[in-house]
């Protein structure tokens, strides 16, 4: 018997909360086996829109007030 084939024997006897576990990470294994040195590489600009930086960030910090005199 194949280690796939016993897999799949073991798996019918998991309670189901067990197999949602396994089923998120085989997924996790697939697209890291999957991926390849190409797609690994960074889209420039891909994050562009998805986060941004308050007006007043470098304001002074009126907790530390005490601090910066």
């Amino acid at each position: 018997m194949s280690v796939k084939e016993q897999l799949i024997n073991d798996i019918k006897f998991l309670p189901e909360h067990t197999l949602q576990i396994i089923s998120v990470l085989v997924e996790e294994f697939v697209m890291l086996h999957s991926k390849t040195k190409e797609s690994l590489r960074p889209v420039f600009g891909s994050g562009k829109g998805q986060m941004w930086i308050a007006d007043d960030f470098d304001a002074p910090l009126e907790e530390l007030r005490e601090y910066m005199e």
